[in-house]
């Protein structure tokens, strides 16, 4: 079982630690759906927990089509990302027509070099969920596709994510958008992952623009941890 919250500061990341979860989200603009952070934040954050850290890659939030220099950024970004000692990158991209954008992906992989790599929830709006899972399952840099199973309703979703789960065995699949306390139960036990994502769940009144709760981080690991031990008895 994985757990990852996503944090936007320091103090989200100390919490988040002292919570148990597995790993940290590292981004900005959250209610943008998630920008690259400043340099400053990624290194205190880094710095300060002991548990891995992913950073989103993501120059703006106008859509997923990035241009030449849009490019340069991110792999700008990326270089700095590494030499401040994250554990991977979250990132995404999609051409003009909605289709995954691989040769602006092999580019960025020539600066990801160790760092583990996330493909981040660009997925869901692309035209072929499953078959772009798939694709990116091909690839032994991604070590994660985070999704929730694309934009429509639950159910649908949900048939989505077994779909995008059974086409990448080589992949982890971390599910995130839309989980919550109420519903970790029923995505687990058709879906089973193993990797959950969780965002505005662990925030004050649920809300992108407060802070993580220290209470919600704590009983949602709780949660999860005994989801994990049904499971080994199963």
């Amino acid at each position: 079982m994985l757990i990852e919250y996503i944090a936007t500061t320091i103090e989200d990341a100390l919490i988040i630690e002292k919570s148990g979860a597995d790993r940290i989200e590292l981004v900005s603009g959250l209610t943008e759906g998630g920008l690259t952070p400043s340099y400053g934040l990624i290194e205190k954050v880094v710095s300060s927990v002991s548990i891995p850290v992913n950073v989103m890659v993501r120059p703006h939030a106008n859509s997923f089509y990035y241009s030449k220099d849009d490019l340069a950024i991110m792999k700008k970004d990326i270089r700095t990302i590494g030499s401040l000692g994250a554990n991977g990158v979250v990132l995404g991209m999609l051409d003009k027509e909605g289709h995954i954008d691989f040769q602006q992906l092999d580019e960025l992989f020539t600066e990801t070099r160790k760092m583990e790599v996330t493909f981040h929830r660009a997925i869901d709006s692309s035209k072929n969920i499953v078959e772009s899972a798939g694709k990116l399952n091909q690839y032994p840099q991604i070590h994660t596709i985070l999704t929730s199973g694309g934009h429509g309703d639950w159910p649908t979703r949900l048939e989505t994510l077994v779909k995008i789960k059974e086409s990448c065995p080589d992949t982890d699949i971390l599910i995130g958008s839309g989980l919550t306390r109420d519903n970790i139960h029923e995505v687990h036990s058709l879906v089973g992952t193993g990797c959950y994502h969780f965002g505005t769940a662990v925030r004050h009144g649920n809300s992108v623009l407060q802070s993580v709760s220290s209470e919600k981080a704590v009983e949602l690991v709780s949660i999860m941890r005994e989801l994990a031990g049904h499971s080994k008895t199963k």
